[in-house]
């Protein structure tokens, strides 16, 4: 977090947030699009990968990060994947088979063979696809078809069907799967539960002695205590018990123009305190 302190950070999203925004893009200028269509696959790739999520973001960003930062979600706990690429080339078998005119809804029905005066008008129970998933693949249904969205295999029209993207007809031909990520059921939290961050000193004289100095500094420099210091690196100051500026110098988060600024506000301090 901007405190310089462990921070939890939560991802929301839905298939229907791609779908609209893919239906929005269309609104965009011709020449925006590519890019546009890029930013949003990244985004795509952020929310289904397996793998780790803060190397995602850094590499966006042209870092090299190591391949684990062992503190996102998928570090801490590994989600497992399943090849559900059958499952996916039944329901876009099905879209297709149907006129891409229906949305998810239905299609799970068909895929399932659930009977309706709808699908017996529609003649759709004579077709090939009419009941092909069933047991435990059926609960496979919602998810690929979210996933389909989410790789632009499959885009909702203005009408709410279900119609191709260019990602179907690889899926389809066997030119590329689609792996589905299981998400490991996570304890809700408590209310008041610790966050796993290294908690402040509290009681600590000397540590609020810091945060009283940096508090002073703040007022009279009309900015937020953080932009003089995190409480990481007044912690690590009362940890430490720097006696020079070349000591102090050497915690973390402590640069030039800051030692100059701060430094013997700070080890006065430290001083009257030992």
């Amino acid at each position: 977090g901007r405190d310089g302190d462990p921070a939890l950070a939560q991802l929301y999203w839905g298939a229907d947030d791609f779908a609209r925004a893919r239906q929005r893009m269309a609104e965009v200028e011709p020449e925006r699009q590519p890019g546009e269509r890029a930013r949003l696959n990244a985004l795509g790739a952020l929310v289904e990968t397996a793998g780790c999520r803060r190397a995602i973001l850094l590499r966006h960003f042209g870092e090299e990060p190591p391949a684990t930062c062992g503190n996102c979600d998928n570090c801490l706990e590994a989600p497992k994947a399943i090849d559900a690429s059958v499952t996916a080339q039944k329901y876009l078998s099905a879209v297709f088979r149907t006129g891409q005119s229906f949305g998810a809804t239905y299609i799970e029905q068909v895929l399932t063979g659930q009977s309706s005066e709808r699908s017996l008008m529609n003649g759709h129970e004579a077709l090939s696809v009419w009941g092909i998933i069933e047991g435990d693949e059926a609960a496979l249904i919602k998810p690929v078809g979210r996933a389909l969205q989410l790789r632009d295999a499959l885009r909702t029209n203005p009408h709410g069907g279900l119609e191709f993207g260019p990602g179907a007809r690889p899926i389809l031909k066997g030119e590329a799967t689609l792996d589905l990520v299981l998400q490991p059921k996570r304890e809700r939290r408590r209310k008041g539960a610790s966050s796993g961050g290294v908690p402040n000193p509290v009681g600590d004289p000397l540590f609020e002695a810091l945060r009283d100095k940096r508090r002073t500094l703040a007022q009279a420099g009309a900015v937020p205590p953080y932009v003089i210091f995190h409480d990481s690196v007044l912690r690590e100051m009362a940890a430490a018990r720097p006696a020079t500026l070349t000591d102090l110098s050497r915690i973390p988060g402590i640069g030039a123009r800051k030692l100059a600024d701060y430094g013997d506000a700070f080890l006065n301090v430290i001083r009257e305190a030992d």
